[in-house]
């Protein structure tokens, strides 16, 4: 009896696995429907994504058994997902693109300030430039074609 118990409790751990690979796809699943990239190259995020379900399968059964596998812990893997999937797993799809969209928004919002303020930026430069290149070139001009005028109008007078 207490061998049948230990297997249960393993059988029960396991399940967990089951649930943290469907919390993995899920992930993949909301990743691949906002973002054209994961789309693009899908290839290497699908190993990706299998090779950290297998890390978690694996991680599972040396935590639990020492890497003594059975065929039960398949069969909780697989069952573990289900149960995610086929409970909590289209709530979770909805925070997680909410979370994503507003992560998203968050980060086009700000470089689109930060963009706007580096236009700003640019603009007061450029017009300070512009001022002190008149205050250094066309202020002296000025001073000097109006000394002139007046140095020739009393020189006419005379």
């Amino acid at each position: 009896m207490k061998f049948f118990i230990e297997d249960f409790n393993i059988f029960y751990l396991t399940l967990y696995g089951g649930i943290a690979i469907g919390l993995l796809f899920d992930f993949y699943r909301v990743l691949r429907l906002n973002f054209k990239i994961v789309r693009k190259i899908s290839l290497v995020f699908d190993i990706i994504f299998w090779f950290l379900i297998t890390i978690i399968v694996f991680t599972t059964v040396n935590l639990l058994e020492r890497f003594n596998l059975r065929y039960y812990h398949f069969v909780a893997l697989f069952l573990g997902f289900i149960l995610y999937y086929n409970t909590i797993s289209k709530y979770i799809l909805i925070v997680l693109n909410k979370i994503i969209s507003f992560i998203t928004s968050l980060f086009k919002n700000t470089v689109h300030y930060i963009v706007v303020f580096l236009n700003n930026l640019y603009y007061i430069i450029i017009y300070s430039l512009h001022l002190i290149f008149d205050i250094i070139c066309y202020i002296p001009s000025l001073l000097l074609s109006t000394k002139r005028k007046r140095k020739n109008k009393k020189g006419v007078g005379l």
